[in-house]
């Protein structure tokens, strides 16, 4: 008998003709970009005690949550990319030695309206003229980026929009977070810092002064106190419309390093990308006081053109000069988004070293100052993370995932490494008696048909610095399957301690966080009682009320 499909072609046709979806029916495209390790989870449910090789430690009582970009429905645009996809959450709850999953989709307004119409309605990654005419005026952020803790809720961020409140425990999406009313800038960072001796939330926003899509040069950074309080707000324009990404804190100041990939209004509205790299643009650093700055107290240093990776750490040495460690890459990292007038050069990617890059800004220089890097130091890697206890201090621990082209890779069994060859979790320490000096490394090989994705540290009661767990998503390319593998944190080159066994596949996440179950349960008791429930959004954001009384509708409709 013949197959089904072949008797009814109309059906089973590729459904994308010159590059825009085209009916009704449900099929991605069949590009890098939703294959393999990539191709769409779109899964929601809950696993009771995943299997474990070795002993989970049990002084671990707490939940690792990490966020990860995945399609709720085939894109518009056939050649839609990994980050435009919906924010879905990851819960490994980990008590008394065993681990419980969850999984559980950010419900954005974007979310709610493609749900309602069972199809994707938004367009192109972060262009909002892409976008279907029932949408327009609509919250297009996904919250795919990073999950923090913050004062009894989890916050879903993307530095496209506002963030998500969730349940840390349900993950119940609660709704909009404006900070009850005190943040109402169109866009907020993904990278917010918190500062572990005060308990302030520092934090950020580019492309900020309108609606989120004006490809302007309007920032702002804000403080938070403990007690949920905006205490600082500092507005001022950036050298020119790139992308802020992430940030580092000292102290003192705030570090915010401004890359090279550039945002055009006219490309925008011609339906074009949100971005195109310049490779004849300095990356620029912008020194923004803490504490009662203005505008003019902001200085801007500059480098030698550059790609910002993410930032290890941030402190003041005895000089009171601000030393500040990240990767920094020697070209365009996002190949999706190639310099006006060229095409993406894929293959360009893999020939990009990354380095971890130290610099010494002297906060009292000039803005225009040159500066180049203290201390370039090869670790050829990504995903940097410290001991969050030692956030805006000297510090001498960090960890990284890294690329090593030297290690044997199945390359017949796996196909192209997505997501890049993070083939090696490593340990990195300085000097501690000389910042201008690089340390020891510690390396674990993942294997030939492995690759890592962004770990998280999880500290030891009392311990010192580096004393504890390291915690990371393994991605097994042969099997399509995750693992989650927990290491001493100071032992690396030992191996695991533990791998806990995921009878499925997650997409390529980006960042996470973990969070001790003493703390939730802390903020819960508090939440039930003298503060009260978190409090979603009340109002529509000024630039949507704004839409609205120039003769749109709430969603859009004229």
């Amino acid at each position: 008998m013949a197959h089904l499909e072949a008797l009814v072609p109309e059906v089973s046709a590729y459904p994308y003709s010159n590059g825009k979806k085209t009916g009704s029916r449900v099929k991605f495209p069949d590009t890098i970009a939703f294959s393999g390790m990539n191709k769409p989870a779109r899964f929601e449910g809950d696993i009771i005690d995943l299997e474990v090789t070795g002993a989970i430690p049990r002084d671990i009582n707490g939940t690792f949550y990490r966020v990860q970009p995945d399609h709720r429905f085939p894109p518009i645009f056939e050649d839609d990319i990994h980050f435009n996809g919906d924010g879905s959450v990851t819960a490994i709850r980990i008590k008394d030695g065993h681990a419980d999953f969850k999984q559980r989709y950010v419900r954005t307004d974007k979310y709610m309206a493609e749900d309602k119409a069972r199809q994707a309605l938004f367009g192109r990654y972060r262009n909002p003229y892409t976008d279907n005419e029932s949408v327009k005026g609509v919250i297009r952020t996904v919250s795919n980026t990073n999950i923090t803790f913050w004062r009894g809720m989890l916050l879903a961020s993307k530095e496209d929009g506002p963030p998500f409140a969730m349940d840390p425990v349900t993950l119940e999406t609660i709704g909009r977070y404006d900070f009850e009313g005190q943040i109402t800038a169109p866009t907020f960072t993904a990278h917010p810092k918190f500062d572990p001796d005060t308990g302030e939330m520092l934090c950020f926003a580019y492309e900020a002064g309108t609606d989120g899509a004006d490809c302007g040069v309007d920032v702002v950074t804000w403080t938070i106190n403990a007690d949920g309080k905006k205490t600082e707000e500092l507005w001022f324009k950036a050298p020119y419309a790139g992308m802020i990404h992430d940030c580092g804190v000292s102290k003192n100041y705030m570090v915010l390093p401004l890359t090279p990939l550039k945002m055009n209004f006219d490309r925008l509205k011609a339906g074009g990308n949100k971005f195109a790299w310049d490779p004849n643009e300095d990356q620029v650093y912008g020194i923004v006081p803490r504490r009662g700055g203005k505008p003019e107290d902001v200085k801007w240093f500059r480098a030698d053109n550059a790609f910002h990776g993410h930032v290890a750490g941030c402190y003041e040495n005895e000089d009171g000069h601000v030393v500040f460690d990240l990767t920094v890459i020697d070209g365009n990292v996002f190949f999706w988004f190639p310099p006006d007038g060229e095409k993406p050069d894929v293959a360009g990617r893999q020939r990009l070293s990354s380095p971890t890059c130290r610099w010494v800004f002297d906060p009292k220089a000039k803005s225009g100052t040159r500066y180049k890097s203290s201390v370039e130091w090869t670790t050829n890697g990504e995903f940097s993370r410290i001991d969050d206890r030692w956030v805006t201090k000297k510090y001498e621990h960090f960890w990284q995932l890294r690329v090593d082209p030297t290690r044997p890779y199945d390359i017949a069994k796996c196909g192209p490494p997505a997501g890049g060859l993070f083939n090696c979790m490593a340990h990195y320490t300085w000097d501690p008696n000389d910042e201008g000096k690089t340390g020891t490394e510690d390396v674990w090989f993942a294997g030939p048909t492995s690759t890592f994705q962004e770990p998280v540290f999880i500290p030891k009661d009392g311990g010192k610095e580096g004393e504890g767990y390291l915690m990371a998503l393994k991605n097994n390319l042969d099997e399509l399957r995750n693992d989650v593998v927990i290491w001493d944190a100071l032992n690396l080159a030992k191996g695991p301690l533990a791998t806990l066994h995921l009878p499925l596949r997650l997409r390529l996440g980006f960042h996470g966080n973990f969070v001790d179950d003493r703390d939730i349960e802390a903020w819960q008791k508090r939440r039930a009682g003298e503060l009260g429930p978190v409090q979603p959004a009340k109002e529509p954001l000024p630039w949507q009320k704004a839409f609205t009384a120039n003769g749109h509708g709430a969603n859009g409709a004229s």
